[in-house]
């Protein structure tokens, strides 16, 4: 997580720990499947970033640049946020669905 966590710019850290909590909000969806969660997540975060990344550009001469960086530090976002849970759930502390996998394996 750490190759991660040094291309995520300063602006955009939050952006992880709240992806990370909208996991878990869709992870208590019942009718929501667990497989989908990351794909909804990198959704959700690269829009999020889009708009951060285009509320600094203020003119229109660098959409390009805020839809790059925004794109990029979107995934990089999700990235964590989905490594964070795995930490969690391979450590017994969280509600990952690697933890159920590995149960029924046993």
């Amino acid at each position: 997580m750490e190759q991660l966590t040094q291309y995520i710019q300063a602006d955009y850290a939050i952006l992880a720990a709240v992806l990370f909590c909208l996991g878990r909000a869709l992870k208590a969806v019942k009718r929501f499947p667990n497989q989908f969660i990351p794909l909804a997540l990198t959704g959700c975060g690269v829009v999020l970033a889009c708009l951060s990344a285009g509320s600094r550009y203020g003119d229109f001469d660098n959409w390009a640049a805020a839809l790059f960086e925004g794109l990029v530090q979107g995934i990089l976002c999700t990235g964590v946020a989905v490594s964070l849970n795995e930490m969690l759930a391979h450590r017994g502390r969280g509600g990952g669905t690697s933890g159920e996998d590995e149960d029924k394996k046993e």
